[in-house]
C-alpha cells in the first residue's frame, strides 16, 4: 500500500494581479500536519498563484515519499481544470497545468477537489505568508 497524503493548498495575490505567494499544508493519512510550506512569487495573478500552491504542495508531497494524493483547494477553476472539467482557456493557465499533470504521472492515485474558502484557512495562511514576504 502506498503512503498517502492530503495537499490543502492555496495561492494569494494581492491586487490580482499584484505581489503574490503560495502555500500548502501537508496532512498524513491520520490528519496529522506533517509539513507547512510557502513560496513568494512576485507580482502574479491569483489563478497562477493557487496553481502555484498545488504544484509547491504536490512536489513537497513527492519528496516526502506519498504516492497516493488528495489535493484540496478552494480554486474552483483550478480544481476543474486540473480534474478535466474545465479547459484551459487562458494561455496564462497552460504551462501551470501541464506542471500538474506532469507530477500527477508519478502518482499512484491524485484526486482534487474543490472546497469552500472557509475549510482551506491554513493553506490560505501559508500563502498569504508568502505573499507579504
Amino acid at each position: 500500500m502506498s503512503k498517502s497524503c492530503t495537499v490543502e493548498f492555496d495561492g494569494a495575490s494581492k491586487g490580482n494581479p499584484g505581489k503574490g505567494g503560495a502555500g500548502s499544508v501537508i496532512r498524513n493519512s491520520r490528519g496529522d500536519v506533517v509539513a507547512r510550506v510557502n513560496k513568494p512569487l512576485g507580482f502574479t495573478t491569483n489563478n497562477i498563484a493557487e496553481y502555484e500552491g498545488l504544484i509547491l504542495g504536490v512536489e513537497k508531497a513527492l519528496e516526502m515519499g506519498y504516492k497516493e494524493i488528495h489535493a484540496r483547494g478552494d480554486s474552483q477553476l483550478v480544481c476543474k481544470q486540473v480534474d478535466g472539467s474545465w479547459e484551459v482557456r487562458s494561455s496564462d493557465l497552460f504551462e501551470p497545468n501541464r506542471r500538474v499533470n506532469d507530477l500527477r504521472r508519478g502518482l499512484d492515485e491524485f484526486v482534487i477537489s474543490h472546497v469552500p474558502r472557509e475549510y482551506n484557512t491554513e493553506a490560505d495562511e501559508e500563502a498569504n505568508k508568502a505573499a507579504w514576504r
